[in-house]
């Protein structure tokens, strides 16, 4: 499968100020993402996922190793479209309106003013900042300011997406939503490197995480290979208590050990996507 990301000895150190001490950001690491995957980089506050994502878009130079991505450093000018960057934080020109905003984000890129106009209606409308109209961005809530810096990574259909914390301070709904479009993303052949905080979504939707701490990485992985214990489990459906109480004594016989007789719950997230898919939760078919 072909790279999309790739990094040997990677290594970010900021120089102290008066008598402090330099800052090792990020220490050597090596890294392979492939295309079409999504890929969460997990740690605590100040571990090195933002120093990370921006050296890969060409905004922090390491000090240490090399990176490319999709076969180029990352600041080659050929992958202005080809890779986007939305960062945490509030969004700049916020006295601009949305469409004013990706208006100019479409320039910076030299996109044709028709085709801009057109990809930004699109993804304003599949994040639902449509209502915004002409409200300057300093009036968006937090959750409406994520949406447009997502709308604006999109603008330029990169095949890379880094994203830090692409999904904070977003409702179950506009993080389904969110979800969904880096879904189709990957399918599409695309490659998301996201940082993020949310655990549970990142667990959804991730085929495999990084984790940092104090700028090293700790441990890479499918989920399935990092989480997975010795443990084995037997999930049943369709028996009634008479049934489910012969099936735990037999598991007793057999030298098992029965946790629990319980019915099973799904997680709230679940139950916020069926709604906002218009479908009806289970319990309820």
């Amino acid at each position: 499968m072909a790279t999309a990301i790739s990094a040997r000895q990677l290594a970010v150190t900021f120089a102290g100020r008066g008598k402090r001490a330099a800052v090792p950001a990020l220490q050597p690491l090596d890294l392979d993402v492939p295309r079409g995957r999504i890929v969460g980089v997990l740690g605590p506050n100040g571990s090195g996922k933002t120093t990370l994502l921006r050296v890969l878009a060409g905004l922090q130079a390491p000090t240490g190793g090399t990176a490319t991505v999709l076969d180029l450093p990352p600041t080659a000018r050929a992958l202005r479209r080809l890779v986007a960057f939305q960062p945490e934080g509030p969004l700049p020109l916020d006295v601009l309106s949305a469409p004013e905003f990706l208006a100019y984000v479409g320039a910076e890129l030299d996109l044709p003013n028709a085709e801009s106009d057109a990809r930004a209606a699109r993804w304003l409308e599949r994040l639902d900042l449509r209502h915004a109209g002409r409200r300057r961005v300093r009036t968006f809530s937090t959750g409406m300011q994520r949406r447009l810096a997502l709308a604006a990574a999109l603008l330029g259909e990169p095949e890379v997406l880094l994203l830090d914390e692409p999904t904070a301070g977003l409702d179950p709904f506009g993080s389904a939503v969110v979800m969904q479009i880096l879904r189709e993303r990957a399918a599409a052949g695309g490659t998301v490197l996201m940082a993020s905080h949310h655990l549970l979504e990142v667990e959804e939707i991730c085929d495999e995480v990084l984790v940092l701490q104090g700028g090293k990485l700790r441990a890479r992985g499918p989920l399935a290979t990092l989480l997975g214990t010795e443990a084995r489990s037997l999930v049943v459906r369709g028996l009634d208590a008479t049934a489910m109480d012969r099936l735990a004594a037999t598991a007793r016989e057999l030298g098992g050990e029965v946790l629990a007789v319980e019915p099973q719950r799904r997680h709230l997230f679940a139950l916020f996507r069926q709604l906002a898919d218009g479908t009806r939760p289970e319990a309820e078919r």
